[in-house]
C-alpha cells in the first residue's frame, strides 16, 4: 500500500477558519450533522489549546459562514459548544 508524501494543498484563498470549542469526544457528532448539510464546511481534526480548552478547526466559504454558524449554535441543544471564533485563512 502506498502512502502519502505529498502534502496536500491549501485551502482556497477566499476560506475562513472556525474555531469551536468543544470536547473531543463531540467532535464526531459535530461532523456528522455538518456532513448532512452537503458541503457547508469541512470539520477537521486539528485543534488549538486556548487557557487548555480544545478549539477545533473547521473550514468554510464565506457564502457557507452564516448557515455553519447557525449549525454550530443549535448544536448546544445536544453537546458543549463554547467558544466560537471566526478568522481568515493566512
Amino acid at each position: 500500500m502506498e502512502k502519502f508524501t505529498e502534502k496536500f494543498p491549501p485551502p482556497p484563498d477566499d476560506s475562513l477558519e472556525v474555531y469551536v470549542e468543544l470536547e473531543e469526544e463531540d467532535l464526531y457528532f459535530l461532523d456528522a450533522v455538518i456532513e448532512g448539510y452537503d458541503g457547508i464546511a469541512n470539520v477537521r481534526r486539528e485543534y488549538r489549546e486556548i487557557e487548555g480548552d480544545k478549539e477545533f478547526r473547521i473550514l468554510t466559504s464565506p457564502g457557507c459562514l452564516d448557515k455553519t454558524l447557525a449549525v454550530i449554535r443549535d448544536l448546544r441543544r445536544f453537546i458543549f459548544v463554547g467558544r466560537i471564533t471566526v478568522e481568515e485563512v493566512e
